[in-house]
């Protein structure tokens, strides 16, 4: 079995606001393996990126914590680590890409300067022209062509999928044991999308590291993840490997996600049907209902679900299949 190198056991992330505190996660637990893709995956709003965040040590405090729950790396606990020692494990034994890669590289600096800096940082004992031997090295991987002359060039001057490279580069410069990838094809076009998730693949299987990767796209999770964890006002509300997730979805919720994609297959007879939505919106966390939050929204509801009965709890329905459900799906 797998090694497993992050453990992430009933965390809590609260924000204080001028209408309260909110809990942007509530409870969350999953567990990343070397060499292993988990997908975290929800709406926009769900919790996913702060999550990531909460692992990263990078929630804005004030106003945001972790009010609660664990992060062990390596069984060593990263909430209310040192700062110093944070800055340790960030970027170097666990890195992360951000959704947008021209907000997260500085325009004012070459590609070659921005990955230099992550290396002269972790690996102080190199020398300026290893550094910089490095980073081309590091283009070259990801597979940027003439990476000699593309050191020297500005992110202005890359294409959308040549930036997210360049993301992935600065990110692996290091060789981290986890990599957090939140929506690193988001605003790329599907033959970029696919060059990028296969280059990731391709380099979790070079470097053995574990990956994260959050996304709200089924078919990026279903090429990509080995497990998946569904995300629903903050909570996980159904956890399973990616083919029994995707073959037996137990939770309304992933049943509906899994409708609304698209079908282009001429002969799967769903041509010319309407596309299937969840109707509804996602309830405010300053006003979540009482009981299960997605019962205002789901077809399969019951007294069961409105109150009475607390909010379900993540369970195992069927050898590690988890759902947080009154009427599982059969």
């Amino acid at each position: 079995m797998a090694e497993k190198i992050l453990e992430v056991k009933d965390l809590v992330v609260e924000f204080k606001t001028d209408r309260g505190t909110i809990k942007a996660v509530n409870g969350v637990n999953f567990d990343v393996f070397k060499g292993k893709t988990v997908g975290i995956v929800g709406e926009s709003g769900s919790g996913k990126s702060v999550s990531a965040l909460a692992i990263m040590g990078l929630i804005p405090s004030p106003p945001g914590r972790v009010a609660s729950g664990q992060i062990l790396f390596n069984g060593k606990s990263l909430v209310n680590m040192e700062p110093s020692e944070m800055r340790k494990i960030r970027g170097n034994k666990i890195a992360m890409i951000f959704q947008e890669p021209m907000t997260s590289l500085n325009p004012v600096f070459t590609i070659g300067n921005q990955i230099e800096e992550v290396i002269e940082l972790h690996q102080p004992q190199l020398s300026k022209k290893e550094r910089t031997a490095k980073a081309v090295d590091m283009l070259r991987l990801v597979g940027i062509p003439s990476p000699e002359s593309r050191v020297n060039e500005y992110p202005h001057q890359l294409s959308g999928g040549m930036r997210q490279r360049v993301m992935i580069a600065i990110a692996l410069s290091c060789e981290p044991d986890i990599l957090i990838a939140d929506e690193p094809t988001t605003a790329l076009d599907v033959t970029i999308q696919a060059q990028i998730l296969e280059l990731m693949k391709k380099l979790q299987k070079e470097l053995g590291m574990g990956i994260i990767l959050i996304t709200h796209d089924l078919g990026v999770v279903a090429e990509t993840c080995d497990s998946v964890a569904v995300m629903y006002c903050g909570q996980i509300v159904e956890a399973a490997d990616v083919k029994t997730l995707f073959n037996h979805p137990r939770h309304p919720y992933t049943k509906g996600l899994m409708n609304s994609i698209p079908s282009f297959d001429s002969t799967s007879g769903r041509k010319k049907e309407r596309l299937q939505t969840i109707e509804g919106m996602v309830p405010s966390l300053f006003d979540l209902p009482k009981g299960c939050n997605f019962q205002d929204r789901c077809s399969k509801v019951t007294e069961q679900c409105r109150g009475s009965h607390g909010e379900p709890t993540l369970r195992d329905l069927d050898s590690g299949h988890l759902a947080a459900c009154f009427n599982p799906l059969n």
